[in-house]
């Protein structure tokens, strides 16, 4: 299994450092803030002070221009009154503070310098190498030169003297402190201390990329089989401790007759098929399944819930193998394969036992002629012993009008519409569970019950023919029939309705116990009189008189589903199917085709011309009576 443990330690560890690298990142961004904020400071001050001092020589001197100004501080005096005056914003930071004048050859010279070191003599020359000196003139703007010091801030601002808007002269101020760097050395160790951090979790993770390197690098050698690239046995015993049996159901695969394979073709050619029929495995599951080479030509499938129902995912997997055309070396090999399915193997103790169960199920497959599924469904076993409701169950569904009918359409394939519908009885449970006919008509059957459920069956029916318009059968039993209570509710509707009677269908059990043949005669000619048509239901399940069947004029024959569900892989069901088209197409009554359950049915009995069809291919019952564009929904949803 994926070390996810790993996975998520290197998780952390990247989040970590990310973390890291903001946070050294906003340390940078700080100590640059404060470098600035402490160079705006300073400017702003010396700016202010400048300002005032050129204001007061201005007025007190009657400096008109730059002419005026140079001889002005070349009087003596005038030239130590303001040299003093500048020389108070000196301090340790600020060592040098004066006045260039920009003479007729564009040349700068001294005319006052209040620095107490180096001092300048008027109207000494003054080298200028930077453009921004003269920028000034033209920008009348201060500027700020910045010196390339790493740890110490190192500046000069040049601060334009304005006389009547023309630039006389420029204060020039040059400014350096160690408050730079005493902020680099307190801030240092912060920084250092998070770059440790970042190199230590980056090892940290480089040696986790490497363990799950190693780990991705040898799961190939260590749980996948060489020849089909998918899981073997070894993986079973890393996931039997960490899988969820609740999410999955078990299957077991085997390619049928593979050892004749092997024998006639040779072991290259059985390498071949287990490479192509494991293609064809990868191919018919999606992601959240997992395919084990369990041995041989023998793989387990655990089929996550996800994937939709467990036995779809089997037979398309059947139906895969069994429709490719395999060759090898110019010979046509023939492949099919038989599969043991464990629905709900969370059952069994571990996952162990479940595959028994899933290979004593492949086993049954085999041995009852291959290229089949054989289902072992524990849970619907225990719900179908545990569900049996009793005669109360349907009474206090009567009661409080629990009972209603689901509607399964039976469909006219020549004209591509629906035919007319089946009522199907179903109880809501009282926790709104759906309860099917299996779970409580054995046991309320041949009592006052059951025929009181009958007559509210009719009764929904009649009402749903009178709202929707459409064709309807309903089932009935021959004991319902001969009861009075149910004749007089048939009488009464159909005959004060005559438009519904021409809409109703009566489903008759052909299997069902009929000890008076001429009274069953009689009973049926009574529907028949009252414009209902009647149909024999299930039929081909019981004895099959024909002669009776004949005589009552049935106008439909319903063949029983036991007949139709393999009528594609088994000829007997074929023939038998075949047989009773044509005695009913003789006798002037429609077929109806029921449990038809896949396209493969549904084309058999296209062959065979039948009237209708019915199944879950089609449709499913449902509580509503839908329309044709609702139909093959299954089909449409793969």
């Amino acid at each position: 299994m994926v070390k996810s443990k790993d996975f998520f330690i290197f998780f952390l560890l990247l989040v970590l450092g990310l973390f890291f690298v903001y946070i050294y990142s906003n340390i940078k961004t700080t100590k640059e803030d404060v470098y600035n904020r402490i160079e705006t400071d300073q400017i702003e001050q010396i700016s202010t002070i400048l300002n005032a001092v050129q204001r007061d020589f201005t007025t007190s001197l009657n400096i008109r221009n730059s002419d005026e100004l140079l001889n002005a501080f070349m009087e003596e005096e005038n030239a130590k009154k303001y040299e003093d005056i500048i020389s108070l914003i000196m301090t340790a930071n600020i060592k040098y503070a004066y006045i260039l004048y920009k003479d007729e050859k564009n040349k700068f010279r001294f005319i006052l310098d209040a620095s107490k070191t180096d001092k300048a003599s008027f109207y000494q020359k003054f080298d200028v190498t930077q453009n921004e000196y003269f920028d000034v003139y033209s920008t009348k703007k201060p500027v700020i030169l910045k010196q390339k010091d790493i740890e110490n801030l190192y500046i000069t601002l040049l601060h334009p003297i304005i006389i009547n808007n023309e630039v006389a002269a420029l204060f020039s101020v040059d400014i350096t402190t160690k408050i730079q760097d005493i902020i680099l050395q307190s801030i240092k160790p912060l920084e250092n201390f998070f770059i440790i951090l970042i190199i230590v979790v980056v090892l940290f993770m480089a040696m986790i990329a490497m363990q799950l390197f190693h780990y991705f690098a040898t799961r190939k050698r260590v749980f996948t089989d060489p020849l089909t690239n998918t899981f073997n046995r070894n993986y079973l015993e890393e996931l039997q401790n960490v899988i969820n049996l609740n999410n999955y159901s078990i299957a077991m695969l085997d390619l049928d007759k593979f050892k004749s394979i092997n024998d006639i073709y040779g072991h290259q050619a059985g390498d071949f098929v287990l490479v192509q029929a494991s293609k064809i495995f990868k191919a018919s599951i999606r992601a959240s399944d997992i395919l084990v080479r369990y041995g041989g030509e023998e793989f387990l499938l655990l089929i996550h819930n996800r994937s939709g129902s467990a036995l779809q995912v089997c037979e398309r997997i059947k139906e895969s193998i069994s429709s490719r055309d395999y060759f090898y070396e110019g010979n046509e090999i023939g492949l099919s394969v038989s599969i043991g399915l464990h629905k709900h193997p969370a059952l069994e103790k571990n996952l162990h036992e479940a595959i028994k169960i899933a290979d004593k199920m492949l086993y049954n497959a085999k041995k009852n002629g291959r290229n089949r599924i054989e289902i072992y469904d524990e849970k619907s076993i225990s719900e179908k012993n545990d569900s049996s409701k009793d005669i109360s169950f349907v009474k206090e569904a009567l009661d409080e009008d629990r009972v209603t009918c689901y509607y399964q359409p039976i469909y006219d394939y020549k004209k591509c519409e629906i035919y007319k519908y089946e009522a199907l009885v179903r109880i809501i449970a009282a926790d709104g569970r759906v309860v099917t006919p299996f779970e409580f008509l054995p046991q309320i059957k041949g009592t006052n019950m059951h025929y009181k459920l009958t007559q509210r069956i009719l009764q929904i029916v009649f009402d749903k023919l009178k709202e929707s318009k459409k064709n309807i059968s309903v089932n009935i039993n021959f004991s319902d029939l001969i009861n009075a209570d149910i004749e007089e509710t048939i009488i009464k509707h159909l005959k004060s309705n005559p438009e519904l009677a021409s809409s109703v269908t009566f489903e008759i059990l052909e299997s069902d116990e009929i000890d008076d043949v001429e009274l069953f005669k009689t009973k049926t000619n009574l529907l028949h009189s009252l414009g209902a048509k009647v149909s024999i239901d299930d039929f081909g399940s019981g004895y099959s008189n024909f002669k009776t069947i004949i005589d009552i004029e049935a106008n439909y024959l319903k063949i029983d589903g036991s007949l139709i569900k393999n009528i594609d892989k088994n000829i007997k069901d074929y023939k038998v199917a075949k047989s009773i088209i044509h005695f009913a197409s003789q006798s002037n009554m429609q077929t109806v085709a029921e449990f038809v359950h896949s396209k493969n049915v549904f084309d058999k009995l296209v062959e065979l011309n039948v009237d209708f069809m019915q199944g879950y291919y089609i449709s499913p019952p449902k509580a509503t009576l839908i329309e044709k564009e609702e139909l093959f929904d299954s089909v449409k949803a793969i």
